[in-house]
């Protein structure tokens, strides 16, 4: 049995999102599926197995939350014992925010192994890494393509052959 809800919690009061989110994973425990379509990111990824990410009607990303991952970066919050440098030469990092011992960053998934090296070698006292969440992961494909987008729209357009500049 296939079950079908179009933006489904839109309009509720915050009980009521939890009411219909417990009656979605009843219905998953039943082993029946539910074909949820909704903006609220969160939602989507406390409830969904896999994932569609559409555009223009088509689906441009499919899998489960853990493939999709690769899509984006992993956010990096690291207290060292020594100061921290060369972070601004590695690649994949992203949005670099260094303040002595701590440092905050974005890095691409590729990246990651080479990131934890590195800061390996300064005495790592705290690290924490959290993955990007669906919303983030949407809003980098998006982001991404809207900029190709742009980049394109931006191009002299072609002139005929002898024609005035």
């Amino acid at each position: 049995e296939l079950l079908i809800r179009d933006e489904p919690t839109s309009g509720l009061d915050p009980l009521m999102e939890s009411v219909f989110q417990d009656c979605v994973r009843e219905v998953k425990e039943q082993g029946r599926t539910v074909l949820l379509s909704s903006h609220i990111l969160a939602e989507v990824e406390a409830l969904c197995d896999r994932v569609h990410i559409i555009r223009n009607g088509r689906t441009v990303e499919s899998g489960t939350l853990s493939e999709l991952r690769h899509l984006t970066r992993t956010s990096i919050d690291v207290q060292t014992e020594r100061p921290l440098g060369g972070l601004d030469g590695l690649n994949g990092v992203h949005d670099l925010r260094v303040d002595g011992t701590r440092a905050r960053f974005d890095v691409d998934t590729a990246h990651l192994d080479e990131a934890i090296r590195h800061l390996s070698g300064f005495g790592i006292r705290s690290l924490n890494s959290r993955p990007p969440t669906l919303e983030e992961l949407f809003l980098r494909h998006y982001g991404d393509e809207l900029a190709r987008e742009r980049r394109a729209d931006s191009r002299p357009a072609p002139t005929p052959e002898g024609a005035a500049r």
